[in-house]
């Protein structure tokens, strides 16, 4: 090209209608796979960033859960997307209700949280020891938590050898419910699973310390706050009956609070057993309300 020339390109063609997807935990942007096949057949341009501190997004010491929805809101303004929805499962499920409280309804179309974490006040009664006991120390001890994160699990993840971290992954907690064991273990899925973890540690515990530490602690707003349903976003919960990570009474008593809110409850299934089989219908629920085009069309400029 010659100096100060430039060419203008209209060929990037995506999916008119965005879900921005936020991961659970300890996570990284690698999650955002297990709905490639729903937004495919949706027509759905799936965009799932790493949180700061998780992947290779930058770690940063004080955040809190309120200051992820400016993130998303930058990111959607430098993709130009100004209307999108939000799906979440697990971890990333605070941080959705984030964007229900900051977004204007404007450009949040509509919510949905699958398996989400809740505040620990409504109770862990069913859930599993070793996550309550990791998310009564974290804000305690965050510092040691980063420790123990970096030692157990980091090490391994950030090893040349992609099988170290995938044979300590194997050695996993007993205690899972069957059918998260059946489906994380399903050839397709595991790699998947194995990505997504080892991607949250690829450079340290720290930021997978923090949101223990989030998690454990009371949150920056109240679920009651929350403009949903009629008066504000539309928000949809899906949770099994028998989740041992989220029990199913904190997805009630989060339900009864945000008035207008959807809960749909999977009888018998776990944390994950039912995204895969169910991701279809999670998906067309969400994004039900289709936008008029079925593709935007980017123009980009490259200067030489």
């Amino acid at each position: 090209m010659l100096e100060n020339e430039s060419i203008k390109l209209s060929d990037a063609r995506y999916p008119r209608t965005t879900v921005i997807y936020m991961h659970s935990f300890p996570s990284s942007r690698f999650e955002g796979k297990i709905w490639h096949s729903a937004c495919t057949k949706h027509g759905v341009r799936l965009i799932a960033p790493d949180r700061p501190g998780s992947g290779f997004s930058t770690f940063q010491k004080d955040r809190t859960i309120l200051d992820w929805p400016a993130d998303v809101l930058a990111l959607a303004d430098q993709l130009k997307v100004h209307a999108f929805y939000v799906l979440a499962w697990s971890g990333g499920g605070p941080y959705a209700l984030a964007c229900v409280k900051n977004i204007p309804k404007e450009r949040l179309l509509g919510v949905t949280v699958t398996s989400g974490i809740c505040p620990l006040k409504f109770g862990t009664s069913g859930m599993m020891l070793p996550t309550r006991i990791l998310f009564w120390a974290a804000p305690l001890m965050t510092g040691l938590t980063s420790f123990f994160f970096d030692a157990s699990m980091g090490k391994a993840a950030r090893d040349k050898n992609p099988k170290v971290f995938e044979d300590l992954m194997k050695k996993e907690p007993l205690g899972r419910h069957p059918g998260d064991v059946k489906v994380m273990n399903e050839p397709f899925n595991w790699p998947i699973f194995v990505a997504m973890t080892r991607g949250s540690f690829a450079i340290s515990g720290e930021g997978a310390a923090w949101e223990a530490n989030l998690y454990g602690s009371e949150w920056d707003f109240e679920l009651d706050q929350l403009p949903v349903g009629e008066r504000g976003i539309p928000l949809t919960l899906w949770h099994g009956t028998s989740d041992l990570n989220c029990p199913v009474d904190m997805a009630k008593t989060a339900r009864d609070m945000m008035q207008g809110s959807v809960l749909h409850l999977k009888e018998g299934e776990g944390h994950m057993s039912y995204l895969f089989k169910d991701a279809d219908d999670i998906l067309s629920k969400l994004v039900e309300e289709q936008q008029p085009e079925e593709f935007v069309t980017l123009t980009t400029s490259i200067s030489g």
